[in-house]
């Protein structure tokens, strides 16, 4: 059974001592009012009688008390001196054990979400989560992680990782992740039911989002695809499959892991979509030029209409909507993105 949904309340840590303010305030104006009935003095004496009763200064009476208003002054000093001493306390141990500096922390972090735009998002930091969260902080990929364990903030927030503590199944949540401007999410929790309630949930939200699925169970992954996921990934599968390509093709193994897991290459697979409006399209790779300019490789085009062309000629036409698979460094295909948006900005400017 999948867990509720957290729903945490961050309210500013001074806020828990407003009942016992409150209650002070309460205790002076009680304490006023009374001395003004019971003895028959002004307003200012009575206030400052209060505060010196209060703050247990042990200065001389104003006027001298009568027999009912020693009494009085004993219940304000009873009653008034604890609720100080409580609040000035808790606001000490607030200050001393850093909640000040904790809440300023998730205000800002809040609001680094808030701004987030095509960003990804990692339903569950598992086993999963752990690796896919790696792969794109390496890669320099912002994304939002939400994960049910608040043990979990110990682990991300050293290293400033946007975290939601919380079920991702929830819709408030998920809008919390800024899933309405997200470009893709990833939902990697250990359940399976967790993993299609998740893709149910962002599906309804955003119609448009990539969505990626983890299926521990072969019958789930038909599950995950009508839920609305894009893709299903079954970590078991992939794993049996690179264990009998490893066995069987270990030269093409190693080559494969170190242009795509870093390694002791410099070289990595991306992907760069041509703009609708850039000036490459109609032209063919040739007079493009990308691999002379650039210095990336292109590997294969997928086209609008999910085809795949491998090893493109040189006289292969680019067309709006494509997708560039590429080969490259870091810098490489830096290059290749500048020199895309430079004609496009080339091209309304002359």
């Amino acid at each position: 059974m999948f867990f509720h949904s957290v729903r945490r309340i961050d309210m500013h840590p001074f806020q828990r001592l407003l009942p016992a303010a409150i209650l002070l305030t309460i205790i002076i104006f009680l304490g006023i009012t009374g001395y003004c009935l019971i003895e028959g003095w002004n307003v200012f004496d009575s206030a400052y009688m209060v505060v010196i009763t209060l703050l247990t200064i042990g200065f001389e009476e104003v006027h001298p008390l009568s027999h009912g208003g020693q009494i009085f002054t004993m219940l304000i000093a009873v009653a008034g001196v604890g609720t100080a001493v409580y609040a000035g306390g808790r606001a000490v141990e607030i200050i001393v054990e850093g909640e000040m500096s904790g809440y300023q922390k998730r205000k800002r972090m809040e609001k680094i979400i808030r701004e987030m735009n095509q960003h990804f998002i990692i339903c569950g930091y598992g086993r999963v989560g752990h690796e896919v969260a790696a792969t794109f902080e390496a890669s320099k990929i912002r994304f939002v992680v939400i994960d049910s364990k608040p043990e979990t903030t110990a682990e991300l927030a050293p290293r400033e990782i946007p975290l939601i503590i919380g079920d991702a199944t929830s819709d408030e949540i998920l809008l919390q992740a800024g899933i309405r401007n997200a470009k893709g999410l990833v939902a990697c929790s250990d359940s399976d039911v967790v993993n299609v309630y998740v893709t149910l949930s962002a599906r309804a939200l955003n119609p448009h989002l990539r969505i990626v699925g983890r299926a521990a169970y072969r019958d789930t992954e038909k599950k995950l695809m009508k839920a609305g996921a894009d893709r299903v990934i079954s970590p078991y599968f992939i794993s049996g499959v690179r264990m009998a390509a490893m066995a069987t093709r270990p030269v093409i193994s190693e080559f494969l892991d170190l242009v795509t897991h870093g390694g002791q290459l410099e070289y990595n697979l991306y992907e760069v979509a041509v703009p609708a409006d850039s000036v490459l399209i109609g032209r063919s790779l040739e007079q493009a030029d990308i691999r002379g300019k650039s210095g990336a490789t292109i590997l294969a085009i997928r086209y609008p209409e999910g085809i795949f062309e491998l090893q493109p000629k040189a006289a292969t036409v680019l067309q709006k909507g494509s997708v560039l698979v590429v080969l490259g460094t870091q810098g490489q295909i830096e290059t290749l993105e500048k020199m895309v948006q430079k004609q496009v900005a080339q091209s309304v400017h002359p």
